[in-house]
């Protein structure tokens, strides 16, 4: 286990208190007893997460627990960084991919991922409203440490429903060099996609309403738009087959190294072609 935590155990143990009010609340009939890790050290409570760190050499570090809901088994409790050699801060991962839905039950399992998703914002609030680092806190922190260069060479669309996603994202490739938009959904990308024409589209994959493989299959369906690199962003198990007809895929949390490397790798392959 590598790294320097900004975080403390007593913090792990308040937030897992936390996720666990909202997670498996008492009205729900459902309610597993909670570890109780109270004599360990934070090394030693980590030891039991799984690490699920990218291998990259200037890849984040993310250790999670499966821990579930009183809706939903998959759900994830999270412990990464924001940045490489950035604060950490908790993430309740919904983990909607785990479970396909069935073509005759589609309705069902949009209102499943639906309350999914309020049960990862009212374990979020939680930790918020106990001072605890949530990845809106530590994005902010990690958008001012980047410097905008003077030069902007190529123009990216930034597409995700979370501002603080598009605010961190876009700051990573500003400096770089890069101009950027964002989209806060589907809809508005394709929009901006067919009046701006950008170089290059960095998406999230699981949005409301639309997702981003969706997005990459309107883009390509339409002929201003389809030699636009699509890029999807994603903490899903999935592979880049899976994400077809986007480009490439990479995994959160990122570092700025991986985005730039793999933003580069897709325009030369533009420019090539």
């Amino acid at each position: 286990m590598a790294g320097t935590f900004n975080i403390t155990r007593d913090e792990v143990l308040q937030a897992l208190r936390i996720y666990w009010k909202h997670a498996w609340p008492a009205t729900s009939g459902v309610c597993p007893a909670l570890p109780d890790w109270s004599e360990l050290k934070l090394p030693q409570i980590l030891e039991r997460f799984t690490d699920e760190s990218e291998k990259s050499t200037y890849a984040c570090q993310r250790y999670v627990l499966r821990l579930g809901n009183h809706l939903y088994p998959h759900m994830k409790f999270a412990v990464e960084q924001c940045i490489c050699g950035g604060d950490f801060y908790f993430l309740a991962d919904c983990h909607d991919d785990a479970l396909a839905p069935v073509t005759s039950d589609i309705e069902v399992w949009k209102e499943l991922r639906s309350r999914n998703y309020a049960v990862k914002l009212s374990i979020e609030s939680g930790w918020k409203l106990a001072g605890l680092p949530t990845f809106l806190t530590a994005s902010k922190h990690a958008t001012g440490s980047f410097k905008k260069p003077k030069r902007v060479a190529r123009h990216i669309l930034v597409v995700d429903d979370e501002p603080a996603n598009c605010a961190l994202t876009g700051a990573m490739l500003r400096a770089e060099g890069f101009g950027t938009e964002t989209a806060g959904s589907g809809t508005e990308a394709l929009r901006r996609a067919n009046r701006q024409k950008p170089d290059l589209i960095v998406t999230d994959y699981e949005m409301p309403g639309m997702s981003g493989r969706e997005v990459a299959e309107k883009i390509r369906a339409n002929e201003d738009t389809r030699e636009i690199p699509i890029l999807i962003c994603t903490y899903a198990e999935v592979t880049e087959t899976d994400l077809q007809p986007a480009d490439a895929l990479l995994k959160r949390p990122f570092s700025q190294e991986d985005l730039k490397s793999t933003v580069d790798r897709l325009l030369q392959r533009k420019n090539a072609s």
